[in-house]
């Protein structure tokens, strides 16, 4: 299984805090399939 609780991201740009994510949790159980998808570029890593 994978668990991630309250997760968060701020990146700076120019001087201004971007909150990509906030306060965000995921649980996948074990034999269950997760895609991640975004525009090319939107770091999805």
């Amino acid at each position: 299984m994978i668990n991630l609780t309250n997760i968060s991201k701020t990146y700076v740009m120019g001087g201004e805090e971007i909150h990509a994510i906030d306060n965000i949790s995921l649980h996948v159980k074990k034999g269950e399939f997760l895609s991640i998808v975004g525009p090319s570029g939107s770091r999805k890593v």
